[in-house]
């Protein structure tokens, strides 16, 4: 990460380089190629990255074009600086609007002075909101800032607490869930808690195993996933699409990238005596 001294210096170049119109023009063409495709779209075939750590913005773009929702409201929860960011994408070139919630306040400044310096403040209904958030207090900071019951996409990564901020979230019913997830505990049932102080550092976060039957009891289906695993993505169930199939976890923990990437057996066989969790 760089230092925020250097991220505001060189953010706006580096925006300007992902908002030209060239780049507006490519994925207007690839949102209009997804709203009106009717067969089987694999999600391994639409990772693209314009903001997104990795090619979640590509995922996210076919997810909302496949719903026809060219302008939306988003909820990114764990935001960092709002630039390197799985909503960013929306904003900039799809003129969205919603809420970028973070606990670090400096951070936050980052994203609100850039958005402002591209005029996205002035005329799109954005917060920037300098929030710890719990299980415990979710449900309220939330009401205070979002306008609506339904919106349009969410994305938890907040490096922890992901499961349960989702399973306590009840004021907001997201089209579109994109959650982080510790994809090497794989079908093992685990959700380990931020306090958990007795665990190690790395030892943070739950299994797709676990977040799917969160999903599954919040009325989402798994769908897709990055092409590492660790960020999951949900669609509400009644608006499951023809073009939006099903993602079967044993088909995501199979996949030769992230077994190659994430699975240590020995790692897992300790960690699983450690939590006392079995398969």
């Amino acid at each position: 990460m760089f230092p925020t001294r250097i991220k505001q210096a060189i953010y706006p170049v580096y925006i300007l380089l992902k908002i030209s119109f060239f780049k507006r023009q490519k994925l207007k063409r690839l949102f209009q190629f997804y709203k009106t495709r009717s067969s089987p779209v694999s999600f391994h075939d639409v990772g693209l990255k314009v903001f997104s750590n990795m090619e979640e913005d590509g995922i996210i773009l076919w997810l909302i074009a496949s719903l026809n929702i060219e302008k939306g409201v988003f909820l990114d929860i764990g935001s960092n600086d709002c630039i390197n960011s799985n909503c960013a994408n929306l904003v900039f070139n799809f003129d969205w609007e919603g809420v970028f919630i973070d606990a670090d306040k400096k951070l936050l400044k980052i994203g609100d002075r850039n958005y402002r310096l591209f005029g996205k403040t002035k005329n799109l209904n954005l917060k920037f909101v300098q929030h710890f958030l719990s299980p415990e207090n979710i449900n309220d900071v939330i009401t205070q800032q979002i306008w609506m019951n339904e919106i349009d996409f969410m994305s938890i990564d907040i490096d922890g607490n992901d499961f349960y901020i989702w399973q306590a979230l009840t004021c907001v019913k997201p089209k579109i869930v994109m959650i982080e997830n510790k994809i090497e505990y794989g079908w093992h049932d685990i959700a380990v808690p931020a306090d958990a102080l007795r665990f190690k550092s790395f030892e943070w976060g739950a299994s797709p195993f676990t977040l799917i039957k969160l999903a599954m009891g919040k009325g989402y289906t798994l769908v897709a996933a990055n092409k590492k695993g660790f960020n999951i993505f949900f669609l509400r169930n009644d608006l499951m699409k023809e073009n939006v199939p099903a993602l079967k976890l044993e088909d995501l923990l199979n996949d030769p990238e992230i077994k190659k990437d994430f699975y240590d057996q020995h790692y897992m066989e300790e960690l699983m005596k450690k939590l006392n969790v079995s398969k």
